[in-house]
């Protein structure tokens, strides 16, 4: 046998020693059960992951001072929506005239810190009723994308179950303190696990 003929055969036993190791390996069932059990694993892992990421909500404010009769909203992976129907006010305080406000939805973290949520405000020259403002303006409806997000941050995510209506407003020209401050805490259901 020449040296090129020993080369093949060597290469053909090798190629056959590997060929007959994959053969033993697929006739064997073991290996592909421990292979399908660990892809099966990783999946029930992966869709429970997600399913912990959709949240829903619904909540309401029934209080003697404000009425808001729907609030919900929802986050997932794709993208975060937030509902909130117009307030009904009519507390001590909705006759009075302010210069500026600030009215919206704040979540209350774990140590008590007020972060803003959904919230607008404005300084005005002449004043306004109370109750006109926050009739025309605690109305919310806006979703925003999961990737680009504004409304809907991480510290927000974390704490949307501890949901707040805020009415702060200053009854004073060009005053930057506000002498009246409200908190409502909205009543939330969570709907999803």
């Amino acid at each position: 046998m020449t040296k090129k003929e020993t080369k093949r055969k060597n290469k053909n036993t090798k190629k056959d020693l590997v060929l007959e190791k994959i053969k033993n390996f697929f006739n064997d069932p073991k290996p592909i059960i421990i292979l399908l059990i660990a892809i099966i694993c990783f999946l029930l892992i992966f869709i429970s992951k997600l399913n912990t990421r959709s949240t829903i909500y619904v909540g309401e404010i029934n209080e003697s001072e404000i009425q808001v009769p729907n609030i919900h909203y929802f986050t997932n992976n794709d993208m975060n929506y937030f509902y909130a129907s117009n307030a009904l006010f009519a507390g001590k305080f909705a006759n009075k005239e302010v210069y500026s406000y600030q009215l919206g939805y704040f979540v209350v973290d774990g140590n008590g810190n007020y972060i803003e949520f959904a919230s607008r405000s404005k300084e005005a020259d002449t004043s306004a009723k109370l109750s006109d403002i926050v009739d025309e303006l605690s109305g919310w409806s806006f979703a925003e994308s999961n990737v680009n997000t504004y409304f809907f941050t991480r510290d927000v995510i974390d704490n949307l179950n501890n949901l707040h209506f805020i009415i702060k407003a200053s009854t004073k020209k060009d005053s930057d303190e506000a002498d009246i401050n409200l908190d409502y805490k909205v009543d939330i259901t969570k709907i999803t696990k």
